[in-house]
């Protein structure tokens, strides 16, 4: 069978009786002084043929590719898969696409993704970035719309959209101590100059200080198992008879923590508390649930996508003329893992 011929715009236009150049304006929807009974001619006439534009091509005349990249650490991390949902949610809404990929946290990787998204045509980026390729984003900027969520960096012409990591951080170590537990291992990796890390750390500290209390810290690396198991064996070193917490600094040291930590003896929440920041869809299930710190990713997905649509409403090429941030609240949400007292 032969392949049936694709339709073209000089084929509409034919068919209408108008020049190529009407039936662009008329797709592009700029149509001035058109008539509506030219409108209503070249509608019906893309109708009857099936014409279906080439969004691609319209794109590249006008220095538009309708698509959004999106760059993150993980796109397993229930975190990132929030965000990305809730941008692709309303970036559809729009119009555009979302061009998604993954760094695994490395930064040659990192930037190569960035040089190749400067390769091709797209319209904006978002990034959760580990701030090595700074000056690479910064570059960018000049030219494209970026938005960097989660991690808080100072480029230049970029957006900052994240949570108020320390505040939360306090709140829930905090509530910890309010429920009689007498000391808190703060499970967490190097914090690495990167915002969360450092606002989270800060957030734990601060709480500890205000209830007397000694921090006690776990540094971990998630590459290597061994250090984990050096967690747990803090714990079991210290032998603490009072009731005590484990707090990880996130979802995913979490994950990998919480089937050692059970297999110690102590019973929760009684004589131990588990909590962490992020809420992981299995945090619910765990016997008892996770206390956990809800991030606002759908919140912070659409701020990303409303933050990229204004800029390119206001002008394609226009940067954002400086460094900004959009800071909104999360939330601690307490469950049965660390609910001693009434």
């Amino acid at each position: 069978m032969a392949r049936q011929r694709r339709i073209t715009i000089e084929d509409v236009a034919r068919e209408a009786g108008v020049s190529i150049t009407t039936v662009s304006r008329f797709l592009n929807q700029d149509y001035g002084a058109m008539r509506e009974e030219t409108k209503n001619r070249i509608q019906s006439v893309i109708e009857q043929l099936g014409y279906h534009p080439n969004k691609f091509a319209q794109g590249l005349k006008r220095n538009r590719s309708k698509t959004v990249a999106v760059v993150v650490v993980n796109m397993g991390y229930p975190f990132c898969v929030g965000v990305i949902r809730s941008l692709s949610d309303v970036l559809h809404e729009a119009g555009y696409s979302l061009l998604v990929a993954e760094t695994g946290a490395d930064a040659d990787r990192e930037e190569k993704v960035l040089r190749s998204l400067m390769a091709q045509p797209v319209d904006g980026i978002v990034i959760q970035t580990n701030g090595a390729n700074n000056e690479l984003l910064a570059e960018i900027a000049k030219s494209t719309p970026v938005v960097l969520i989660d991690r808080q960096f100072d480029v230049p012409g970029a957006v900052n959209i994240v949570t108020n990591n320390a505040e939360a951080s306090e709140q829930l170590t905090a509530s910890l101590f309010a429920q009689g537990y007498q000391r808190v291992l703060y499970v967490t990796e190097e914090v690495q100059q990167i915002s969360t890390r450092v606002d989270r750390l800060r957030g734990y500290e601060a709480a500890c200080m205000k209830a007397g209390k000694l921090p006690w810290v776990a540094w971990i690396d998630r590459a290597r198992p061994s250090t984990l198991q050096e967690a747990v064996h803090d714990v079991m070193a210290a032998r603490p008879q009072e009731p005590f917490a484990v707090y990880a600094a996130n979802g995913l040291i979490m994950l990998d923590l919480y089937p050692l930590i059970r297999q110690l003896d102590y019973p929760v929440p009684s004589a131990m508390g588990i909590a962490t920041f992020d809420e992981p869809d299995w945090a619910k299930i765990a016997t008892p649930p996770l206390t956990c710190v809800r991030q606002p990713t759908r919140e912070i997905g659409e701020s990303a996508a409303d933050v990229l649509l204004k800029a390119l409403r206001k002008k394609q090429d226009a940067p954002i003329r400086r460094t900004s941030r959009i800071i909104l609240p999360s939330t601690v949400i307490p469950a049965g893992a660390t609910l001693r007292l009434p």
